[in-house]
């Protein structure tokens, strides 16, 4: 039965340049009044929550969502200079300490060796913050306070970039990363493999924490002769086994996701694959297992990505590019790491997206991707670092959204500085309509919060 409800939404008040005034202390009863205009209840909660995305998104005097990591905020002198981009961020460990990420960049646009570059890649470097929100970059040993360089030779000595960081139970870190060489068609540098790098334990002791790596040899995976990887193995994000236990057919091993891509008679197309292995070093490959859906907003396939376990399978978020170009963040399940479906996502294609590009003016109006999700750390909800840039704006910034659902369909850009979110559909700007709507007897609140809405909306 189809609820009428004559509602409007006002938006906060706009000062003169067109910021929100008094954002933090805004009456959220004043945003909600009566007037000549018929919506259902479904539609109603759909305005409210694109009215409560701008309120509460605004970080800056324009009440639009900011960027937490900008390269030469600190200035020119810094190894990410030009870009800051594919963040790994992890949450302070069970013995305390800050949050850590670490992401790469370079400051010009050559990389080693002098080759001009053609990827955002080049060099590692670390961040740390107190809440994963406000983010300050840590000065690692190498020039320009990078902590990892590309080697003199071998298979990562042009660019360098971080796929994934794992804490083992006795405190040491493994960073998986990627790199290319001189050797690669049609451009040197593109051959990229992976690599592991440890950060022993005495460095979690100290204040150099993850900031000084070794390498731990050769490259772990490598492009295959004439596979669907063979023009590179790049990307990667790993799975140890105390956290796919619970898993079908994966209990006891490392899982590792990569992409690569393949050059066609219909241009360049993105396919994921898939790894395993018994001890995180040597790795066995499994095949391809999410590419190009052949049409809609993922057509062109899938990139860079990130798993997570939920509930004893396993979820992806993954970026991916249409027919046009435009990068979006979207969802696949999968019950064994082997099988990937798109996710199912009301109101939208199958996967999604979840997330996507900014309008103009927003400091991601150009691109977005490279996500990474943090599981709700204390009070914190779902978080999802990505990268993003602006159109007429050069350079890639770091930025986060998030997501008070566990399905992990309804993401809110937000910036450092933003309010929280309510956590659910019975609190803040949502309360007043519901408590409405049950004292006019025309319609009882639902019993569960409404379905996922697009929140990328301009403010």
């Amino acid at each position: 039965m189809r609820t009428i409800l004559w509602l409007e939404l006002l938006r906060p008040p706009l000062g003169p340049t067109g910021g929100v005034v008094g954002a933090g202390s805004c009456n959220l009863h004043n945003l909600l009044e009566f007037c000549h205009k018929m919506v259902t209840l479904p539609d109603l909660v759909a305005q409210v929550a694109r009215a409560q995305a701008r309120h509460f998104a605004a970080g800056s005097p324009s009440g639009r969502p900011q960027p937490l990591l900008v390269p030469r905020k600190e200035g020119p002198q810094w190894w990410d200079a030009r870009n800051s981009a594919s963040p790994v961020v992890k949450p302070p460990s069970q013995a305390g300490g800050p949050w850590r990420m670490w992401y790469y960049g370079r400051a010009g646009a050559e990389w080693s060796k002098g080759l001009k570059a053609f990827l955002p890649t080049g060099r590692i470097g670390c961040a740390e913050s107190d809440d994963g929100l406000k983010w300050r970059r840590r000065k690692g040993p190498l020039e320009g306070g990078a902590c990892l360089d590309p080697s003199e030779e071998g298979f990562d000595c042009v660019h360098v970039g971080v796929g994934d960081v794992v804490e083992l139970p006795n405190g040491t870190l493994w960073m998986y990363y990627f790199g290319g060489g001189l050797d690669g068609l049609p451009n040197e540098g593109i051959r990229m493999q992976i690599g592991c790098l440890e950060a022993p334990d005495r460095c979690l002791a100290t204040s150099d924490d993850g900031l000084t790596w070794h390498r731990a040899g050769d490259a772990l995976l490598t492009p295959s002769g004439e596979d669907f990887d063979a023009l590179f193995v790049a990307w990667p994000r790993v799975l140890p086994p105390w956290q796919t236990r619970d898993v079908l057919g994966l209990s006891g091993k490392w899982y590792m996701t990569y992409h690569t891509a393949q050059f066609g008679p219909e241009g360049l197309r993105w396919t994921a694959g898939a790894a395993l292995s018994e001890d995180g070093l040597v790795w066995s490959k499994v095949g391809p297992i999410l590419g190009p859906s052949g049409g809609g907003w993922d057509a062109l396939g899938v990139g860079v990505r990130h798993v997570l376990v939920k509930d004893g399978a396993l979820t992806m978020l993954y970026e991916a590019v249409d027919e046009q170009g435009d990068h979006a963040v979207g969802l696949a399940v999968s019950s064994d790491g082997l099988t990937w479906r798109r996710q199912e996502v009301p109101g939208r294609a199958a996967g999604g997206p979840v997330l996507r590009k900014g309008e103009d003016g927003d400091w991601d109006s150009r691109v977005v991707g490279t996500p990474y999700a943090v599981a709700p750390v204390g009070d914190a909800p779902w978080r999802l670092y990505y990268v993003g840039e602006a159109k007429g704006s050069p350079g890639l910034r770091i930025g986060v959204a998030e997501c008070y659902e566990d399905d992990l369909l309804c993401w809110r850009k937000r910036g450092a500085e933003a309010m929280d979110l309510p956590k659910d559909a019975r609190e803040g700007l949502y309360k007043r309509v519901f408590e409405d709507a049950q004292k006019s007897k025309v319609a009882a609140a639902p019993s569960s919060p409404p379905p996922a809405l697009d929140l990328d909306l301009p403010d």
